[in-house]
């Protein structure tokens, strides 16, 4: 993408950009901006997980925290990331 633009810079520090050449003031100067940025700038990156549990791996209701620091470094180490597993113990039903 290539974007051409005049900004105009006052003796006080204001600024505005506009599209084709302004009038310009005692205290102003303009200067003609020519930016090229490459349109993959634009593009976000689209992160994709994919998470299979076999039923075997159902058995105990506590989750080992060796297990957990594993996986996060698992998935560091493939993709770079910093990721945080947390296991949350489900709450009780209250009985009122």
């Amino acid at each position: 993408m290539n974007v051409k633009k005049w900004l105009t810079i006052t003796s006080r520090g204001c600024a505005r950009l506009t599209q084709s050449p302004p009038s310009v003031r005692a205290n102003e100067i303009s200067i003609r901006l020519e930016i090229n940025l490459p349109n993959e700038l634009f593009r976000k990156p689209r992160l994709e997980a994919k998470i299979d549990i076999p039923k075997e791996a159902a058995g105990p209701d506590c989750m080992n925290s060796e297990v957990v620091e594993n996986v996060q470094e698992a998935i560091k180490q493939a993709t770079g990331l910093e990721f945080s597993i947390n296991v949350i113990k489900p709450e009780e039903p209250k009985d009122d």
